[in-house]
């Protein structure tokens, strides 16, 4: 996947300076990343490095310390008045709706078939009618392969299922960016591959992500730019073909790398 038609456009999600601490430890430090409109940037890095909090923060599900996080221009948990003051509530809500996260475990309601699921958001944050968010649901479940679990409930659906209509709720609110934390985490193996297909059907036709995964290979053929985090911070970025080459310079990278590569590439 080609960059060099994006380089030159603003960054749709801009992290500068970003940190975060719970207590004493320190999880995010000084993090700055760049996402233009339309690309697919993965993080990937040890377990505690960092990766599901910068997720976090950029949706504000976690409030940063210090640094900023702008989406199209505007700031994400605090008030462009010159000082941090956080947003309210409703302000809050109304950025989380630009976007839309997908996350390991399923998090549908169990009391909502797969379309009121995908319904409700529409209905309670984007004013739809029912009709209308029914349309919408019924569209984007055909498009992720489930237009005949419309009716399920999760119950009804498997593992994989259910994280395809997690990926059709978050799409379907019309987010400006996709934000994805190792969705396919909880799944049985042979279940992974339907859950990516849906992610690279998306990156194919523009859809703006930032994902979190372990899938290597996954990465490697679906990203504009990978992103490797350890301690806390950014530690290399680039393509895929250079982030994953087996001489990389990066010794942290090239150890993270190592207990992949057998089974992935």
């Amino acid at each position: 996947m080609s960059t060099s038609s994006k380089i030159d456009t603003p960054a749709l999600l801009d992290v500068a300076n970003v940190s975060k601490s719970f207590g004493s430890v320190e999880v995010l430090r000084s993090v700055s990343l760049q996402v233009a409109r339309g690309e697919v940037v993965t993080v990937i890095g040890p377990s505690g490095s960092g990766k599901t909090t910068l997720l976090r923060c950029v949706n504000f599900l976690e409030s940063y310390d210090s640094g900023s996080i702008r989406i199209d221009g505007k700031e994400v948990g605090f008030r462009d008045t010159g000082t941090r003051q956080r947003r309210s509530e409703r302000d809050l809500a109304a950025m989380r709706a630009e976007t839309g996260m997908v996350f390991q475990s399923f998090n549908l309601f169990p009391h909502l078939t797969a379309a009121g699921n995908i319904m409700l958001g529409l209905r309670k944050v984007r004013g739809k009618s029912s009709a209308e968010a029914r349309s919408i649901a019924e569209h984007w479940l055909g498009r992720v392969g489930l237009a005949h679990k419309a009716d399920s409930l999760p119950a009804e659906l498997s593992g994989g299922q259910q994280q395809r209509v997690g990926i059709a709720r978050a799409v379907a609110m019309g987010p400006k960016i996709l934000l994805l934390d190792e969705i396919t985490s909880a799944l049985d193996p042979e279940l992974v591959g339907e859950v990516l297909e849906v992610v690279r059907s998306l990156a194919e036709e523009g859809m703006t992500m930032v994902m979190v995964t372990h899938e290597m290979a996954f990465a490697r053929d679906a990203s504009s730019r990978i992103v490797f985090m350890a301690d806390g911070g950014v530690s290399a970025a680039g393509p895929p073909a250079e982030i994953l080459a087996a001489d990389t310079d990066n010794e942290r990278l090239r150890n993270f790398l190592a207990r992949f590569r057998a089974s992935h590439f």
